[in-house]
């Protein structure tokens, strides 16, 4: 694609003209897109019930859209879980619309994902079979007091929750309780993984010996969850690490991002991933194609 023209018009950013969008994947080389919603849904409103009213908006408005070519635009419905009724009813919704996934932030305020006031919600979600993103965002209030400029939200606030999400998943033992569940980690990078991993790992068989419920604790290693197909990390097309990333979770379970259109600049990933010269054109492949469908379906 040519990513030096103009800016998208508003009709291709807000999705308010789907056929403009396409038109412009087809200039981008992109065939099937798949897409999230703004990170300001991670704390747009202390209310849960306003909250999981302009959660189901999103998910309608999107759900509309995407109508008007479904075998290129698919969505992830927002998950409202801080409103039990709600929370329900938004994924029978969801489905319904057309959704292809969920999506939640690292935190649902200042609750960990696997708060069991969440566990009806989760049982309901994990009979849809849809699988679940965890979305880059400043989704844990606190971290918000400790960042002074977009450089420490990026580094501290919208990132950090990632390390809470896998806690809650991995550590708190949602992937054990819900065995059909995917998962993929976006916007984050890749890199955190690694540390979340190592640490973990080292404390749970440290803790299994010193904890008085070890039921606490992750059923398996750490690395059986990562490379067991169900967890998935969208990684940066720069990344450095990658093919380290690739050794640690294996081949089908990396993603990337063209994050088009975005103000960041990732349209040229494709590129980029097809560019560099320390991973095989197969995992190229897998990662350019073959995992989102994995992850998500066949278009």
């Amino acid at each position: 694609g040519d990513f030096s023209g103009e800016p998208q018009p508003i009709g291709v950013v807000d999705l308010s003209d789907p056929g403009a969008r396409v038109r412009a994947l087809d200039d981008m080389g992109i065939d099937v897109q798949f897409l999230f919603p703004s990170t300001t849904y991670a704390a747009t409103s202390t209310d849960p019930t306003l909250e999981a009213a302009l959660f189901r908006a999103y998910n309608r408005y999107v759900g509309a859209q995407c109508e008007h070519a479904p075998r290129r635009l698919k969505w992830a419905g927002l998950l409202p879980l801080r409103e039990p009724r709600q929370g329900l009813e938004a994924v029978a919704e969801m489905q319904k619309l057309g959704a292809s996934a969920a999506v939640v932030f690292g935190t649902a305020g200042e609750h960990m994902l696997s708060d069991t006031s969440f566990t009806p919600i989760w049982d309901a979600f994990a009979e849809s079979k849809l699988p679940l993103c965890i979305h880059m965002g400043m989704s844990y209030p606190p971290f918000e007091k400790l960042c002074l400029s977009i450089q420490d939200a990026n580094m501290i606030g919208k990132a950090m929750p990632a390390q809470l999400a896998f806690v809650a998943l991995v550590g708190h033992g949602m992937l054990d309780r819900y065995p059909d569940l995917r998962v993929a980690f976006l916007e984050f990078g890749g890199e955190w993984i690694f540390y979340s991993v190592g640490r973990m790992n080292h404390y749970v068989e440290v803790n299994r010996r010193r904890m008085a419920d070890p039921t606490m604790l992750p059923r398996n290693m750490v690395e059986e969850y990562v490379q067991s197909g169900r967890l998935f990390i969208g990684v940066e097309a720069n990344d450095k690490m990658l093919s380290d990333e690739l050794k640690l979770l294996g081949d089908g379970q990396i993603l990337y991002s063209s994050d088009f259109p975005h103000g960041e600049g990732r349209d040229d990933a494709a590129i980029e991933i097809i560019q560099r010269n320390d991973i095989t054109d197969d995992q190229k492949s897998k990662i350019l194609y073959d995992n989102a469908v994995g992850l998500y379906g066949e278009p």
